[in-house]
């Protein structure tokens, strides 16, 4: 539901203007805490069209504000009364919200149109969910007469080339209208051996030189009234933003972008910039050094995530977890790294949580290592639990991008009423579900404190299937097991585990596991 506040102190009274809807599309990206569309420029007063999406597996919302709101602070204040915003949907009650969505389910849509300020301005937009403001945000810019793509067209086609072709001897695959007037080169799911042409035109309020950046991967150039301004030509990563310079008249000038994919990741970065304005881009995706630099990982500013009364969770990168990992902050001083890829236990730590700093902070990338102390990853190299082999001592399978791992189909997660996640996947015929609770204070070195981990098989699983619990120099200890060399060390306990060689293994039959991973003082 769009709520259009008009009564605010910096914003005029919108006015019902007669231009052509901007129509957008923006979709949250699955597993990411981000939206997939970071910046929309729109004239004020301009009809606005939002195709909204929640791609991800939790509750998203659209919500936009004036400018200068701290959007973080304001979707944090909900806290204060948690049952107050929870009647809500957490929406906050702030004067300063103008237009906003409904809470989106995972996979729901919503269509908001509504009418851009009248106010020139940078208008932020934000989910309000808890915790999510920190990353998923972006910016409704508000500019007279903006200088973007206007009728902006494509044309997709389909061959393998190491330069740029001559496209104009080709026969599209398919052409339509870019509704959203934003270069995007991501259509119909291709992902190697493509080409795209994007054509239009560009408005220029104001003669003078204007400068054209282009940054891709593969190959790529702007023609403005069919001249060449910038090329970045042949196979390369989209590493190196370029540039070229142009005098345009006041009015209307044919833009042309010319791309190709043959393999590999594609991105296609795409600005400019005139005597009177800001670099402005042209393209959805967002070159991470677009405004000129970006930030030395040093320099992020720590953003340590701390655990209360419920479990926290944070999905990114995690050192020791790959790049599919959701990382699982629990009460007292407990903490797990699961990955996605291998559907196991990938890192197990004590004390504080994680530092989101490297990946909330600009568009920091990499991995994040553990906060905390006392990490161990009892399982190895990122590697499913389950296997089948006639001998459980010999080597478990390692990652394989292109075959992945045999059998293994995730699911996603779940949480219940504490917020505590369940994860589920398949293993050929079998259903799986692993959860996680712990014991002790984590946060005291002097402390034990234990990881309970409880697995449950369902359905039928193969002949000479086994589960690993932990894997390294292992030796009994009664009931129980010791892991680690040196340093750090667990002792793991299971009904029916047994070493073989330098795996700890247990049967995999249907029914419930469970397993006690509980750290040495």
């Amino acid at each position: 539901m769009i709520r259009p506040v008009l009564a605010l102190p910096l914003l005029a009274v919108f006015s019902a203007a007669a231009a052509e809807p901007a129509v957008f599309k923006i979709k949250t990206m699955t597993a990411q805490m981000k939206y997939d569309t970071a910046e929309m420029l729109v004239e004020p007063s301009q009809p606005v069209k939002i195709q909204f999406e929640n791609g991800d597996d939790l509750p998203h919302n659209l919500v936009f504000c004036q400018p200068g709101t701290d959007t973080a602070a304001m979707a944090l204040k909900q806290m204060e009364k948690p049952d107050e915003a929870l009647k809500r949907n957490w929406l906050p009650d702030d004067p300063r919200i103008w237009a906003h969505s409904k809470m989106l389910n995972p996979h729901e849509k919503q269509e908001l149109t509504f009418t851009a300020p009248e106010k020139p301005g940078t208008y932020p937009y934000v989910c309000t969910f808890p915790g999510h403001a920190l990353t998923m945000r972006g910016e409704l810019k508000v500019a007279p007469q903006a200088e973007g793509l206007k009728d902006l067209q494509f044309a997709l086609y389909l061959g393998n080339w190491k330069q740029l072709p001559d496209f104009a001897k080709l026969t599209p695959h398919r052409t339509g209208k870019v509704e959203d007037n934003r270069i995007a080169v991501k259509l119909d799911d291709y992902k190697n051996e493509f080409g795209v042409v994007f054509t239009g035109r560009i408005e220029v309020t104001k003669k003078g030189s204007h400068r054209f950046y282009i940054a891709s991967d593969d190959g790529a150039r702007i023609l403005i009234d069919g001249k060449m301004v910038v090329e970045s030509d042949g196979i390369h990563p989209a590493s190196t933003i370029k540039e070229g310079a142009i005098v345009l008249d006041k009015g209307p000038h044919e833009f042309r972008l010319e791309y190709f994919q043959a393999a590999g990741n594609i991105e296609l970065y795409a600005a400019y910039k005139s005597a009177a304005s800001q670099i402005t881009p042209l393209s959805t995706w967002l070159h991470p050094n677009w405004k000129g630099g970006g930030k030395k990982q040093k320099d992020f500013d720590p953003i340590p995530l701390v655990v209360k009364d419920e479990p926290v969770i944070y999905r990114n990168f995690i050192q020791g977890a790959g790049n599919r990992a959701i990382g699982v902050g629990y009460p007292g001083g407990v903490n797990i790294a699961w990955s996605a890829e291998s559907m196991n236990l990938a890192v197990l730590w004590r004390g504080a949580f994680i530092d989101a700093g490297r990946h909330w902070n600009s568009r920091g990338g990499g991995h994040q290592p553990p906060l905390g102390y006392a990490a161990c990853r009892p399982t190895g190299e990122v590697t499913p639990a389950l296997h089948v082999t006639a001998d459980p001592a010999s080597a478990w399978p390692v990652w394989d991008k292109v075959k992945r791992y045999d059998g293994f189909q995730w699911k996603g997660y779940s949480l219940d009423a504490k917020r505590s996640p369940t994860f589920r996947y398949t293993w050929h015929e079998a259903e799986v579900t692993e959860t996680f609770t712990s014991s002790g204070d984590g946060n005291k070195a002097d402390g034990t404190p234990a990881l309970i981990r409880t697995v449950q098989l369902t359905g039928i699983l193969p002949a000479n299937a086994w589960y690993r619990l932990a894997t390294g120099k292992t030796t009994a200890q009664g009931a129980a097991f010791l892991v680690g060399e040196s340093g750090t060390k667990l002792r793991v306990t299971c009904p029916g585990a047994r070493l073989a060689g330098p795996n700890l293994v247990v049967a995999a039959q249907p029914g419930p596991l469970s397993i006690r991973y509980e750290w040495l003082p």
